[in-house]
């Protein structure tokens, strides 16, 4: 056998040892690593502190919830098939989400201050024209 030849198998077998030994070692470093690293889940539970119901001096005898949502009942929709999303979004419906006392509800009209004269006419603008002639063009 030539010399040339036989260090090439040497090589070969050498790189096929070192591949298969360290597959091995890898192997067992992302088994420790995965270990290592698997989230730890705690839970935090809350105290709930009890509101008495005795109203304060001058107030009437009304819960914060009616003070807050009024007394008008609501009556809970279907938005959608996940239970978890329709109890959140009937929550949302429930009450005013706007929280910030400065700005405007989206049940009062936009306000155009401080808007350019070009946005303020394109946001009131009456689009009903437009919308007929869309429309009257897709045959509806």
């Amino acid at each position: 056998m030539k010399a040339k030849t036989f260090e090439n198998l040497i090589r070969k077998v050498v790189r096929e040892e070192i591949d298969y030994a360290l597959g091995r070692e890898l192997k067992s470093l992302r088994e420790d690593l995965r270990n290592e690293l698997k989230p730890t889940i705690t839970e935090h539970t809350e105290r709930l502190v009890e509101v008495p119901n005795t109203p304060v001096s001058g107030e009437s005898k009304t819960s914060l919830k009616e003070k807050i949502m009024g007394k008008k009942p609501f009556q809970k929709r279907a938005f959608s098939q996940n239970s978890a999303l329709n109890d959140l979004l009937n929550e949302t419906a429930q009450g005013d989400t706007n929280l910030e006392s400065g700005k405007p509800s989206m049940d009062t009209p936009m306000s155009t201050d401080g808007m350019p004269k070009e946005v303020a006419d394109a946001v009131t603008r009456d689009y009903s024209g437009l919308m007929k002639a869309i429309n009257k063009k897709k045959g509806k």
